[in-house]
């Protein structure tokens, strides 16, 4: 295990891993819409392993955070970031397991969250794209976005990453090179498979 990965995805507190997957069809969304969504979620409780909270809606502020999602394990957000919808997820809690295991898990809890909006009859036919992921490490003092990091990073993530895209050929590229910005990867791939097939590559 990488010494990043052994610091970022422990129980110090450094383990705060965001997934985010694009939304296929940006034109046709309306953040409003997942406001009852997002509602209902709470009051079915219905992710898995995650004691949802609170519901804050930031729609009206440009390439903000959307609509967000507060659990106690982690937060969901329909976020709109460099004007690319997409669903968020951020770890905030630590896991048990090994680096790849926890990825793993943060992964899982982002899929579960897009398999249940594209089952969401009030949304239409909402999809979320597979030929393009990204994983973003939010804390800048043990995960400075530079070499360094990546090269520490990147032995996990490739291992979570051919597991979960059934050996299709990807590539994993830094997001921002910008100092400054928070380190991040992207994972893009020209085999995408559909949610609940990834889901089903998880454990």
């Amino acid at each position: 295990m990488s010494g990043l990965m052994s610091g970022l995805m422990s129980g110090l507190q450094v383990d705060k891993l965001g997934i985010k997957l694009f939304i296929s069809d940006p034109e046709s969304v309306s953040l409003k819409a997942f406001v009852p969504v997002f509602h209902t979620w709470i009051q079915k409780q219905l992710v898995e392993g995650h004691l949802l909270i609170d519901l804050h809606d930031y729609s009206h502020i440009p390439y903000g955070p959307g609509i967000l999602l507060v659990a106690h394990e982690g937060n969901f957000s329909i976020d709109m970031a460099d004007g690319r919808p997409g669903l968020l997820y951020y770890r905030k809690q630590p896991l048990i397991g090994t680096a790849e295991d926890r990825l793993a898990a943060i992964l899982k809890a982002s899929l579960q969250a897009c398999s249940l909006l594209e089952e969401e009859a009030s949304l239409g036919k909402i999809r979320f794209r597979t030929d393009e992921i990204c994983v973003v490490a939010n804390d800048r003092l043990n995960a400075p976005n530079d070499e360094r990091t990546l090269q520490q990073f990147h032995p996990v993530a490739l291992a979570v990453f051919t597991r979960l895209l059934g050996g299709s050929d990807f590539a994993v590229t830094p997001t921002s090179e910008n100092p400054k910005e928070r380190f991040g990867i992207s994972i893009k791939t020209s085999k995408p498979s559909e949610i609940k097939n990834l889901l089903d590559r998880i454990p």
